[in-house]
């Protein structure tokens, strides 16, 4: 519809600006090069005046309609072009916050990393304890850790326990 539109507010701006140009002025105008003057005969003495003034009159009404249209139709696109660049905005904005959080997140992780040598935690996670064996695994510490007591040889070993069968 908009294309339309524009099509013919084209044609129309470029017919308007040919028939003011052909309108003889009091000064004769392009009206007398283009063979206007001839044109009298045709429509009488004042006839050729007043059908240009009438054709430059309906025009120009059509220019006019066609550009409120335009207008019209180019406010209302605008109002959904800014609410979709504030959608935008609002994207990169929280894009911004996501990165911002992500870098703090590791600049603390980096700063924990480098207090854990000072307390006197080694360095290396992995390193073995002083004293210990390089090719052993560090020894699980914390809940996961299982308590260790000294193996009774004539202890026998525990039965595994069997989960009940499901009823039927």
């Amino acid at each position: 519809m908009v294309t339309l539109i524009q099509v013919i507010h084209v044609f129309v701006c470029l017919f308007l600006i040919l028939v003011v140009l052909l309108q003889a002025g009091k000064g004769g105008g392009m009206g007398v090069a283009l063979g206007a003057s001839t044109s009298s005969a045709v429509f009488g003495g004042r006839g050729a005046g007043s059908f240009l003034e009438k054709l430059t009159t309906g025009t120009a009404i059509i220019f006019m309609v066609t550009s409120m249209s335009l207008a019209y139709f180019a406010k209302s696109d605008s109002g959904r072009l800014q609410k979709a660049a504030k959608l935008q905005q609002d994207k990169k904005a929280k894009a911004a916050d996501a990165k911002a959080s992500e870098e703090k997140a590791q600049k603390d992780a980096a700063d924990r990393a480098k207090a854990l040598p000072a307390a006197g935690a080694p360095a290396d996670p992995n390193a073995p304890a002083e004293g210990g064996d390089k090719n052993t695994a560090p020894a699980p510490t914390g809940a996961a850790a299982a308590p260790t007591a000294p193996k009774d040889p004539s202890a026998k070993p525990a039965e595994p326990t069997k989960a009940p069968a499901p009823a039927q």
